[in-house]
């Protein structure tokens, strides 16, 4: 209920946002006033922070990891103070985590690492400062769509350190689908009119579960006793051009 309440109170200030500017060509939008000249595309590598968050009575979180995401940018300025901006992602996302099983086996370290790889579509604002030596600043936000194509769990040998056990979870224990929701600044610089460098900072949080709990109480590897919900989250750091 938490989760579904935050998502909904950010739908809400976003169309709120919207219905602000009355004169905006989005409020009766109409594809023939569209100016390409506003629609920006860019190219970034993302460096990440990433971590889960568990919630189920046989297992815990434990330390973050470093990933690696690339994607493809959008966004239209709608003017010189506010953009919607969109992507099409490639994330690696997962974290740490432990259960009485890690635990108790002393051939494996006590944490274990799952990992999710994404493709990941978010959709939200962008509200800018004016350039001023070619520079501005920006904070954004919205939501976030992802399609989980691939998810495993890699344990490793207590004595050598390298994967022990990897075990796929992708068809039965994994949904195919998440959402969450995104809050980030940055910076922009112009090189040119059509050609920009930027660097950001997104934190990044899951709304729903990326776990089919309930198949972890039938799974042989795992024999839990409750479904378990897992929440990815990361901080992300972005570096790209636009052109």
């Amino acid at each position: 209920m938490k989760r579904i309440l935050i998502l909904v109170i950010t739908l809400s200030i976003f169309g709120h946002g919207f219905a602000q500017y009355n004169d905006f060509p989005i409020r009766n939008f109409d594809m023939t006033q569209i100016n390409l000249d506003q629609l920006k595309f860019g190219v970034k590598v993302s460096p990440s922070i990433s971590w889960l968050n568990i919630d189920h009575n046989d297992a815990i979180a434990g330390g973050a990891t470093m990933k690696i995401g690339v994607g493809l940018t959008a966004h239209y300025e709608i003017n010189e103070f506010l953009a919607v901006v969109s992507a099409v992602n490639y994330n690696s996302i997962g974290g740490y985590m432990a259960d009485s099983s890690s635990l108790k086996d002393l051939d494996l370290k006590d944490y274990f690492k799952a990992n999710y790889q994404v493709l990941e579509v978010p959709l939200g604002l962008k509200i800018k400062t004016p350039t001023v030596n070619k520079y501005n600043y920006y904070l954004q936000g919205g939501i976030t769509t992802g399609f989980i194509l691939s998810a495993n769990e890699k344990r490793y040998s207590s004595t050598t350190g390298k994967v022990s056990v990897n075990y796929d979870t992708l068809k039965d224990l994994t949904y195919p689908s998440i959402v969450g929701f995104f809050a980030g600044v940055g910076s922009r610089y112009s090189v040119t009119d059509n050609f920009k460098l930027f660097v950001e900072v997104n934190y990044k949080n899951a709304l729903s579960s990326i776990s089919n709990g309930e198949n972890y109480t039938t799974d042989g590897n795992h024999n839990y006793t409750a479904p378990i919900y897992i929440i990815p989250a990361n901080m992300e750091f972005s570096f790209g051009f636009e052109f």
